[in-house]
């Protein structure tokens, strides 16, 4: 297990040197050109050119205008082609006939005028906008800058409206029916990704991208595919940025400011976010014992009783900073180096006061007790990313290298009193939390024809999980804190993955095909520190994929794709340490899980109808050693105190499976309403043998979202977002339904420079998390809430912004040379 990373370094540039190598010595053609506007022949930069084949319009290379107008595309092969131009605001030009041959290879195209399009109907402008939710047959993609929530809100608020996708009351996502979802960012691993999706901005994040079943060439961790978050990064020539200011009702705030900066071959660009915000909530739990009699001694006192009453007020503040910064250096236009910086600090203080009412057989109140909870932490995270991109002179050839550092820590700390019968207790925990990841990638593409072409790859990542867990009683004699060494944890994970790919793909008429496999093998060990116990557990895996399309016609696309996934146990699944937040209800994890496995298939078919369109997919996955929680009851004797808790861990179930159908479409009814919506039913089995005893559970399941958005006036837009889940199994119990409506209002003032913004989250506060658990000995049922309804005012400003770029604007992917984020992940 103790290899060495910097012979991956090594061989990264290995790989690199000949491929290096390889783009140079041969002398092609190039075009150029200005682009302007209209017949005053206005500079327009920032314009992207992309130069096409003339007989199936594939992409040859790109770039895009400087300040000037100008573009120079070099390296050009001999041959025919078309030129395509396209900027927001204005129709796509093109100029065909293009030809670069040995006798003429540089093509003075001169100026090439774009004329600016707008359509008015009953005197409100409309600029062509993107969908909030974009559908493919592989993925879907999220326009932050379409969802009203992402000025003032966070990642959870907006993906709340994404089909497929539901999120809990701490921001932990799933997506159809499973938790166990990866979270990229640029197509990474990243300290933002350990993050619960409720703390990131989502003013950071320019779109979001569902890929439900990734191909071999991504990271197979995730049971239910990866949700990958593409950062902002303005391409606009020239000083550019914006800034906003958003104050919402219970002492919720948060400001940000990005600038970005480019100039010939340099890209810049800076942001800071400041977020203060409160998260009172309450929750409740009644626990029947089901006949049986639960216990507690104290001293010499003692009750039994058969029922468990719950009630507990919560308060949070979570203030924390944001900076990032980032560099993008074109060496040549086929070579580019990057850069990036992201830091975060994070300060938190939380209390609860938790009742607990203890109830004989006839639910009378035998006894009562109380339990305060003062929570801190402080913490940053922190990410270095390092990038390398070049393109050759084929089409399509192209060699990416990343290298990533990512580190987040946590300095947590809880104290715990407790009245009961005059009698005083007091406890406290420290933690220390630290997560260190270092990934080094390189990915390769090469076409071998036109239809064509192989990718290979390679990635290890070495990731550090320390958590050291203190724990202390409180000698009140002599008025300090004692260590409790049996209480106490300290938990060191250490995993390392080391991965190749390669993927083969082509093209018959109207069908396509991608074959891919990944092998991946993974060294582990968990260090139970305190006990001197170590757990390792390495092994090999494959993970094949196929992908089958088939292209009726540009309207009309079916694809069937399959493919094997892993999901490994994250750290707090993993760590025995006991959460005594609840004495009476406990959590701790289990050191010696295993990762489980996924075998999913899926089919869909896509239509579109001028404006509209519709997705149409079933899916099916078997699952191995799906990991779940597991609640029992224990008496345990603790600081003179002997009493009846429950406790959740978890383990690995023997087999499950999950079975659905994802209906999904977008409308737009005229030029001024846009609506999309989905409804998705599934069905999840899970089936397990502990012991002598079986467990199993199986239920129906389906939720629906709908989002309206609405030009009712003049750079006026309302927007309406609707969310309904019923009830979901689990293995003992279910999460029962769920229902919430979002309203949001902005408009554009200053001659569109600034936008107002005016949003209302849970209109009828409804947005409750209630569930029910049982086994042969108890049945529980907990109702948790948040502070939900929040009103949110808002003002941004955007400095060196044409009016036709605001939050509307569209990017061509073409133009970034072939690919574009998502396909680095």
């Amino acid at each position: 297990m103790k290899t060495n990373f910097y012979q991956f370094i090594l061989i990264l540039l290995f790989l690199s040197t000949p491929l290096l190598l390889h783009a140079q010595g041969q002398t092609n053609g190039s075009i150029s050109g200005t682009v302007v506007e209209g017949p005053q022949k206005t500079p327009l930069g920032f314009a992207n050119v992309v130069l096409l084949t003339p007989r199936d319009s594939s992409l040859v290379t790109g770039a895009t205008t400087d300040i000037s107008g100008r573009f120079v595309l070099e390296r050009v092969p001999p041959g025919s082609y078309l030129l395509r131009i396209s900027l927001v605001g204005y129709p796509n030009k093109y100029v065909s006939n293009l030809s670069v041959t040995a006798a003429e290879p540089s093509v003075a195209l001169g100026s090439i005028a774009l004329e600016a399009s707008t359509t008015r109907l009953n005197e409100v402008e409309i600029v062509t906008e993107r969908e909030l939710v974009e559908y493919d047959l592989d993925k879907r993609v999220v326009n932050m800058s379409q969802d009203i929530a992402a000025e003032s809100g966070t990642v959870a608020d907006v993906l709340q409206n994404v089909p497929s996708v539901a999120v809990d009351i701490d921001g932990n996502v799933s997506l159809r029916g499973s938790s166990n979802v990866t979270i990229l960012v640029d197509g990474k691993r990243s300290s933002l990704a350990n993050l619960s999706l409720d703390q990131i901005p989502a003013n950071l994040i320019e779109r979001v991208e569902l890929v439900t079943n990734p191909s071999s060439k991504y990271d197979p961790e995730g049971t239910s595919g990866v949700i990958n978050l593409i950062l902002k990064k303005e391409k606009k020539a020239g000083f550019n940025g914006s800034a906003s200011l958003n104050v919402g009702t219970y002492e919720n705030y948060n400001s940000s400011l990005n600038l970005n900066y480019r100039y010939d071959k340099w890209s810049l660009n800076a942001g800071y976010d400041f977020r203060h915000r409160t998260r009172p909530g309450t929750s409740s739990s009644f626990t029947d014992y089901l006949g049986n009699t639960a216990t507690f001694r104290s001293g010499a006192d003692s009750i039994s009783y058969n029922f468990l009453d719950q009630v507990r007020e919560r308060d949070n503040l979570d203030v924390s900073h944001n900076f990032r910064f980032g560099a993008d250096y074109s060496l040549s236009p086929q070579k580019a180096l990057s850069a990036s910086v992201f830091y975060r600090t994070d300060n938190e203080e939380g209390s609860s006061d938790l009742l607990y009412r203890f109830l004989g057989a006839g639910r009378q109140v035998i006894g009562e007790r109380t339990r305060l909870t003062e929570d801190t932490e402080d913490g940053f995270n922190m990410d270095l990313n390092l990038g390398y991109r070049q393109t050759f002179e084929r089409k399509g050839q192209e060699l990416t290298a990343d290298l990533v550092y990512a580190n987040n820590y946590d300095e947590e700390g809880s104290d715990f009193r407790e009245e009961y019968l005059g009698r005083r207790s007091r406890q406290s925990t420290t933690t220390d939390d630290q997560n260190t990841r270092v990934t080094a990638q390189l990915d390769y593409v090469h076409p071998i024809s036109d239809d064509s072409q192989v990718e290979a790859g390679f990635r290890s990542s070495f990731q550090r999980l320390d958590e050291d867990s203190r724990f202390f009683s409180y000698d009140f004699e002599a008025d300090r804190p004692v260590f409790n060494d049996t209480l106490s944890n300290h938990f060191v994970y250490d995993e390392q993955v080391h991965a190749v790919y390669a993927n083969y793909s082509n093209k018959y008429k109207s069908f396509s095909y991608q074959l891919g496999l990944r092998a991946e093998q993974t060294f582990t060990t968990s260090d139970q520190r305190t006990t001197n116990q170590e757990y390792r557990n390495d092994y090999f895996s494959l993970f094949p994929s196929i992908f089958l399309t088939h292209d009726i016609n540009d309207d009309n696309k079916v694809q069937f794709s399959y493919s094997r996934r892993i999901n490994r146990p994250r750290s707090r699944y993993l760590n025995p340490f006991v959460d005594r937040t609840d004495k009476f209800d406990v959590d701790f994890g289990n050191p010696r899980l295993n990762p489980e496995f996924i075998n999913s298939l899926e089919l869909g078919y896509l239509k579109y109808w001028g404006s509209s369109s519709v997705n149409l997919s079933t899916f099916y996955r078997h699952t191995t050693d799906q990991i779940q929680r597991l609640r029992q009851t224990a008496e345990v004797t603790e600081d003179d105190e002997t009493y009846t808790r429950l406790e959740t861990t978890f383990l690995n179930l023997s087999t499950s499976s999950s079975y659905g159908v994802e209906l999904s479409a977008t409308h737009a009814v005229g030029k001024w309403w846009r609506l999309n919506g989905s409804v998705s039913g599934f069905r999840t089995a899970l089936n397990d043998t502990q012991g002598d005893t079986e467990l199993s559970n199986q239920q129906f399941s389906w939720n629906s979202r709908l989002n309206s958005t609405m030009t009712v006036w003049k750079d006026l837009d309302i927007q309406l977002n609707a969310y309904y889940r019923a009830p979901m199994a689990t293995l003992q119990g279910r999460m029962e339904q769920l229902f919430s409506l979002n309203l949001g209002v902005q408009k554009d003032v200053l001659d569109k420079k600034a936008t107002v913004m005016l949003r209302v989250s849970d209109i009828f506060n409804t947005r409750q998390w209630n569930y029910v658990s049982y086994s042969d000995e108890f049945r529980t049922e907990s109702n948790n809430r948040r502070q939900s309804r929040i009103v949110y005012l808002g003002f941004t400003y955007r400095l060196n912004s044409d009016d036709s770029d605001k939050r509307n604007r569209r990017r061509d992917q073409d133009s970034q040379g072939g690919g574009g984020d998502e396909d680095e992940f």
